[in-house]
């Protein structure tokens, strides 16, 4: 995991600490949107709708919503602003 996607993955520990009211401290990169957080819909459109606002950029809800974990969204956030 680089820098970037190290930042990625804190932006989305904090929105899930906002959204579920967890500890950030209890999230990590392989902090699971499904198993771990039990994620609907509504939830990855949350993430989603951060991850615009922080980086000014589309991010498509299907395509998030394949990401398994939350490095895995960090590496699509990643590829998507490097094109």
């Amino acid at each position: 995991m680089n820098d970037f996607q190290a930042e990625v993955v804190d932006i989305l520990k904090e929105k899930a600490a906002d959204i579920f009211g967890v500890d950030t401290s209890t999230l990590d990169e392989n902090t699971s949107f499904v198993d771990d957080l039990h994620c609907k819909s509504v939830n990855i459109v949350q993430f989603a709708s951060a991850l615009e606002d922080e980086y000014e950029i589309e991010v498509p809800y299907m395509q998030l919503n394949k990401c398994k974990t939350f490095l895995d969204a960090a590496k699509f956030v990643d590829d998507a602003l490097s094109m």
